[in-house]
């Protein structure tokens, strides 16, 4: 490998083709993203047809019972949370360190945080049985003068939800809106009347560019504190009771992590899907956009597995009977397989597979090792949950074991069905690759030799 490749540089293309390039889906219908879209529809209709059978039938449907009384919905729930925390955080991230090649990977994850936050948030509203009755988790007093109780962690999930979505919205639309001034003119019929509305009469004037570029970084910090506080909140859910396994201290730090890891996986799985539906992106999404976001995938993952692992280790070295029983129930018992794929599928194998430069830079094994890490960290859901309310039951040994019931798979599938079609929906009506951003990047770059190398170098300000 060259030393001209070792350093980031620009998209090796003009400015113009920058735009040809970012532009190229909006408005065109492909058989692919068409079979995506109709098959997405087709499970977001199968889960609102199951959905209804619950509301109408009972959680009878569902294979939820005493002991299990959370099972795929509060999996799937957690699951979301975790995808949709890397959006929003890795953007902040890596605006506020200043890092040129961020320009390629934040919209993308900024998009994904746009879709799988309301996949998440209707967990809650399906899995607390009377949907028409949720409104009293809102704060605001009724004709009886109730409050909401918030010693509920279902009222914790809303306010922090929904703080953590309305963030999330105004963070990707104040760094969009340039594009969509950008682009008016040159788009046709309702795409055109869309732009014109949503970017409020833009004009591209210094005060403009200023107004948006202060505005992405106070966003960048306000973001943060918001998103830790979101997946801890999650994670009170588990740790504020008293059953094994989920009754831990660490829990926040370790959901945390665990959720920027697992979203890591998740946009890595987006840029490969990207590159395979629209090939000019293969121009803006280079190896080395692989190479540095993999490197920040490898930290993440150090870091959970240390957070994973401790805490066990604790525990098991004081032999705390609870504890215990639940370690062995999981790693010997009913779901030990689950366990030891997790143990392998989230450290083992990407951590080796991480280590290495080249692994990195490789496009289709880097979105294998994604799928792989996300139907792991799903198992790690699973994990935590199920196991931790069988062994609560002293009688563990004389209930029914649950299981996925066909109501709750159509249901979780669905959620699915509207993550990915909305993103395919997006990439065809707004820009996934932020144009402005990779323009001023092309732009700021100079590249001077040094000791017989070429080495990029960018200009700070405008």
């Amino acid at each position: 490998m060259s030393h001209e490749n070792l350093n980031f540089r620009a998209a090796e293309i003009s400015i113009p083709e920058i735009y040809n390039a970012s532009f190229e889906p909006i408005g065109r219908s492909g058989w692919r993203s068409n079979v995506v879209i109709g098959i997405c529809i087709l499970m977001v209709m199968c889960a609102g047809i199951a959905f209804a059978r619950q509301v109408f039938c009972g959680f009878w449907v569902t294979g939820l019972h005493i002991p299990v009384y959370w099972g795929y919905f509060i999996i799937t729930f957690v699951f979301w949370i975790g995808v949709a925390h890397a959006g929003a955080l890795i953007s902040a991230l890596l605006r506020l360190c200043g890092a040129e090649w961020k320009s390629a990977v934040t919209r993308v994850a900024e998009v994904i945080t746009l879709f799988t936050l309301p996949a998440a948030a209707s967990f809650p509203l399906i899995h607390v049985g009377r949907t028409e009755a949720a409104y009293y988790c809102l704060p605001f007093p009724n004709h009886r003068l109730l409050w909401p109780n918030f010693k509920s962690m279902l009222v914790w999930d809303v306010f922090a939800i929904s703080t953590y979505l309305t963030g999330s919205v105004i963070f990707l639309y104040v760094t969009t809106v340039p594009d969509l001034g950008i682009a008016r003119p040159r788009m046709k019929g309702w795409i055109r009347t869309l732009y014109t509305l949503m970017s409020w009469g833009w004009r591209g004037t210094a005060e403009e560019w200023k107004r948006v570029k202060e505005a992405a970084a106070l966003y960048s910090v306000i973001i943060l504190p918001v998103v830790i506080s979101v997946h801890t909140i999650v994670s009170w859910d588990f740790a504020m009771q008293v059953v094994p396994g989920w009754h831990s201290e660490v829990f926040g730090p370790i959901f945390f992590v665990g959720a920027l890891y697992s979203g890591t996986a998740a946009v890595f799985t987006m840029l490969c899907i990207l590159i395979w539906t629209y090939p000019s992106f293969r121009l803006l999404i280079t190896q080395v956009h692989y190479d540095m976001l993999g490197r920040v995938w490898l930290v993440l993952g150090l870091a959970w597995a240390y957070l994973f692992f401790n805490d066990f280790l604790p525990a098991y070295y004081a032999h705390k009977a609870d504890k215990m029983d639940y370690l062995y129930y999981n790693a010997f018992g009913a779901y030990a397989p689950h366990w030891w794929m997790l143990v392998i599928g989230n450290f083992v194998v990407p951590l080796m597979c991480l280590a290495f430069q080249e692994f990195r830079r490789s496009i289709f094994p880097m979105f294998v090792l994604s799928i792989i890490v996300n139907i792991c960290m799903y198992l790690e859901r699973v994990v935590i949950i199920i196991p931790g309310l069988e062994i609560y039951n002293k009688l563990n040994y004389n209930i029914l074991p649950y299981s996925i019931s066909p109501t709750e798979f159509f249901i979780v599938c669905g959620t699915f069905g509207w993550v990915i079609g909305g993103l395919t929906t997006f990439c065809r009506v707004f820009p996934i690759l932020p144009y402005w951003e990779l323009a001023e990047t092309k732009s700021r770059q100079i590249e001077r030799e040094v000791a017989g190398v070429n080495v990029a170098y960018f200009q700070s300000g405008e």
